[in-house]
């Protein structure tokens, strides 16, 4: 009976409570007592008040004044919908809909409200907020009072306690002019314990400490909100979206928000000392923004001073950053009322003098990505976005000074590179399609690595990619350069000259990518070689080129060169290289001495050819190499050397090393030295290193007979060396003939051993002995025997027995024969022996007087000898073949 008397049932009806129910329990002089009040159906209520107490005095009552009005017990019940929080049972303000008979509700409220009570206490107050299967509880008090010298201005104050922690919001109302003074404080708020509710956005979590201080202005007619103020300090936590994180900087200083607005359309934000964790660890120090909500066009615009911070991640391979790299920014973001978005954002311009500071700074960039390492000064750039409907564009640019990129034990650095791009994306529903462009320009470049060293001109990288609804993407570039060049000082190689056009992509048609190469000049040590210019195909899975060599040292000579480079990482080998160089005819008299200078007076004629082959494996680099020379001719003018029909084939089978397959060959038909000829010869050899020649075997033709040579290492700046001779069947006199200063004629053969001593330019033969074949009797016939009396005395025993010697020689039949063969300082003595006899008389008799033969006159008889053996000996001048130590010292 009390509610429906002193209630405004009806009132309270028309806010959209089509149910309520309440009482009034006691009305008495001093305090009045009601409740409960159920607003809302009785088993689901919007709002349940328990217990409101009035208190005031008699007073009062006449001045139409309470004292004091006490709240308690009071639950809200709200719900979280798809469509906002709502009251359940709160119908009318749910739909937003007014009835004809519903009063509107405008303006502020009545500046006399504050002479109507003396305050209004809320205690023992809770939110109770449905969201899904889960209820959270919100305890609340507030106290409201007017101020006691001004009652046109009040003080409410409402303290929240989420997760029992107290955040406190204050109006600070003047009646009178309808404005007012909002605050909101919370100190030392735990997010840990709404870690239930952040979890409910997927992927989201939250942890750490918040203290926060908001305020604005508010005015009633009309209704406007101004200066608003935000600060939030952010202690010991994070906040994780997906696979990024961010956290307070430091550990003892907070990340800081403030926010400002004079009247809700522009903002000024400032952020700091926040970090970024993942991906990429970058350090927030300062971001100041502008943000425009007012007219057509909402903007952003402002600077961010950030670090990024020393990282490791895999994206899917491996990146690191090394070490500390400052990234300013300036950015400004556009959003029209049509739904386009346009934002760009750069790195401050600086003074010059800042810019050299900064390069002396140790900050720079140092990123590795899956073993190339790349180091600059902090990089400059600018980027362009803009999105339109269903279209998206943008565009950027970035400068590196002092760029240097390290990959497999090669750098390349030089004093700035330039990046550019542009992406564009058309994404109707369900058919995506795309297509970019980037550009690396590096005007100059040093390169050095491997003992390889060079510069590089204008080097240049382009790549084009593209891909349309339902295909694969599609990419093509090139790499350019216009002048380069490359030296391995080591090895004495140089390349000048060098250009390229190197053609890459992917889902490309195979042979449809083409580009080419050339090197004006190649060098080695002193000598120019000539030029290369070839072409690139690009295959499905390989690079595949081929090339003609152009030589400067032989006029008309060329290679052909071929091979490929595989695109797949488990290709192997992932290169190979083949060379031919097709039958040569060298002129006659080439000089080697322009190759070579130990080979100087030199002459080589012939045919030559070659063919090589080199690959590039996960073991490294193998090669093969195979040099032929036919029908040869040979010339040592001074000398008077000349080697004939030449045929030798040389082998590398283990390039890069210097060492050829045993078993070598060289034969010739025919080798003139001064007096000595040799009808022919074969050597077998190896080349073990660079200074290491091994003889494994040789044999010649000489005199009728064979030599044979036992194995000879012959070895750079070795000046000692020691062989055996093995001769076969030697035809005597041909030997006497081409050893001797004598002519010679006859029959029979010897065998034997002649060592041969080479010691620092000098030639020695060490008693070397050859004898007739056994069983075999002989035939010798010397004339121009001269030598053999030069500097003996006419009148002498001695001279006679010579001149015997002498005149039995010129035919004499013999049993055996022995050639010695040694030397006494710079002569060679060969020592004959014979045991036999004149094939005649001789014009010799003995006298009695002088013991001696005595030659006697022409027509007169002579003597006839049955046997008579004779030892004569020849000294020749050792120079003859000391010129022959030469070959020696070419090979040294």
């Amino acid at each position: 009976m009390l509610a429906g008397q002193y209630l405004p049932v009806e009132k309270i009806r028309q806010l959209g409570f089509a149910d309520f129910n309440g009482r009034i329990s006691r009305i008495g002089l001093y305090r009045t007592a009601a409740g409960p009040f159920i607003f809302g159906q009785a088993h689901r209520p919007a709002i349940v008040i328990r217990s409101v107490e009035l208190d005031y005095s008699p007073g009062e009552l006449r001045r139409r004044k309470i004292g004091c009005v006490r709240i308690d017990d009071v639950t809200v019940n709200a719900l979280v919908t798809p469509h906002g929080i709502v009251l359940p049972g709160l119908e009318g303000i749910h739909s937003g809909k007014k009835t004809p008979e519903e009063p509107s509700v405008s303006g502020g409220l009545p500046a006399g409200l504050g002479k109507i009570f003396g305050k209004i206490e809320i205690r023992s107050a809770r939110i109770l907020l449905q969201w899904g299967q889960s209820t959270y509880r919100i305890p609340f008090d507030v106290d409201i009072a007017p101020e006691p010298s001004d009652p046109t201005k009040l003080t409410a104050e409402v303290r929240l306690f989420p997760g029992e922690q107290r955040v406190a919001l204050k109006l600070r109302a003047d009646l009178a002019n309808g404005t007012g003074a909002l605050s909101l404080n919370g100190s030392a708020i735990h997010l840990d314990r709404f870690a239930d509710l952040f979890h409910r956005v997927p992927n989201l979590d939250l942890s750490g400490t918040l203290n926060l201080n908001a305020s604005a202005q508010v005015q009633t007619q009309p209704f406007a909100i101004s200066d608003v103020s935000i600060d939030a300090a952010w202690h010991d936590g994070r906040l994780k979206v997906g696979n990024a994180s961010i956290m307070p900087e430091a550990d003892n200083a907070p990340a800081t928000f403030s926010a400002f607005s004079a009247n809700l359309a522009d903002w000024q934000i400032d952020v700091s000392g926040a970090q970024l964790q993942t991906p990429a660890r970058v350090a927030v120090k300062t971001v100041k923004a502008s943000i425009g909500l007012a007219g057509d066009v909402r903007t952003i615009s402002g600077q961010a001073d950030l670090t990024v911070l020393p990282f490791g991640i895999r994206c899917p391979e491996t990146v690191t950053l090394a070490n500390r790299v400052p990234l300013p920014l300036v950015f400004d973001i556009h959003n029209s009322a049509s739904g386009g978005w346009s934002a760009s954002c750069h790195t401050p311009e600086k003074e010059e003098t800042d810019q050299k500071e900064e390069a002396e700074r140790a900050d720079q960039l140092d990123l590795t990505v899956k073993g190339l390492r790349l180091q600059s000064q902090v990089p400059r750039f600018k980027l362009e976005v803009g999105i339109e409907a269903e279209a998206m564009q943008a565009s950027w640019q970035m400068g590196m000074p002092g760029i240097r990129a390290a990959a497999f034990g090669i750098e390349v650095w030089g004093d700035s590179a330039r990046i550019e791009g542009r992406v564009a994306v058309k994404a109707p529903f369900f058919d995506v399609s795309w297509q970019t462009d980037v550009r690396l320009d590096l005007p100059a470049a040093t390169l050095d690595g491997h003992g390889l060293a060079g510069d590089l001109a204008n080097l240049e990288m382009s790549v084009g990619a593209r891909q349309d609804a339902d295909a694969a993407p599609v990419v093509q570039g090139r790499l350019r350069m216009s002048d380069g060049r490359l030296r391995h000082d080591s090895a004495g190689f140089e390349l000048a000259g060098l250009r390229l056009d190197l053609p890459y992509g992917l889902n490309t048609p195979a042979g449809t990518a083409q580009g080419r190469f050339s090197v004006k000049r190649m060098r080695y040590g002193v000598h120019s070689l000539g030029s290369l210019d070839g072409r690139v195909t690009r295959s499905t899975d390989a690079y595949l080129f081929s090339a003609t060599h152009s030589s400067d040292l032989f006029p008309e000579m060329t290679a052909a060169i071929e091979g490929s480079v595989q695109l797949s990482e488990s290709a192997d080998p992932v290169a190979v290289l083949r060379m031919k160089v097709p039958p040569y005819s060298l002129a006659a008299g080439a000089d080697l001495g322009r190759l070579i200078p130990a080979m100087e007076d030199v002459a080589l004629s012939g045919t030559v050819s070659a063919g090589a082959t080199a690959s590039v494996s996960k073991r490294g680099m193998q090669g093969d190499c195979k040099l032929t020379i036919t029908d040869g001719l040979l010339e040592l003018a001074p000398k008077q050397i000349r080697v004939e029909g030449i045929d030798a084939t040389i082998h590398f089978p283990e390039l890069p090393r210097i060492r050829s397959a045993p078993a070598q060959t060289l034969q010739f038909s025919r080798a003139a030295m001064g007096s000595i000829v040799v009808d022919g010869g074969r050597f077998d050899f190896q080349v073990e290193s660079p200074d290491t020649l091994l003889v494994e075997k040789g044999r010649l033709s000489w005199c009728g007979g064979k030599v044979d040579a036992q194995s000879l290492r012959i070895a750079a700046k070795r000046q000692n060396y020691q062989i055996s001779l093995y001769c076969q069947r030697l035809g005597l006199s041909q030997i006497l003939e081409q050893l001797g200063a004598v002519n010679a004629k006859g029959s029979g053969t010897v065998n034997g051993r002649i060592p041969v001593l080479y010691s620092n330019g000098s030639i020695r033969f060490d008693d070397g002995f050859l004898f007739s074949t056994p069983g075999e009797e002989g035939q010798i016939q010397l004339t121009g025997t001269e030598i053999l009396t030069r500097g003996i005395p006419p009148e002498t025993p001695q001279f006679a027995q010579v001149e015997l010697a002498r005149e039995a020689l010129k035919d004499y039949n013999y049993k055996w024969a022995k050639l010695g063969m040694t030397t006494e300082g710079e002569t060679l003595i060969m020592r004959l022996q014979f045991d036999g006899k004149p094939a005649k008389p001789l014009p010799f008799v003995y006298k009695k007087e002088i013991g001696s033969f005595v030659r006697v006159e022409a027509g007169s008889q002579g003597s006839v000898f049955q046997g008579i053996s004779l030892d004569v000996n020849l000294k020749l001048p050792l120079n003859r073949l000391l010129q022959y130590k030469d070959i020696v010292d070419m090979i040294d």
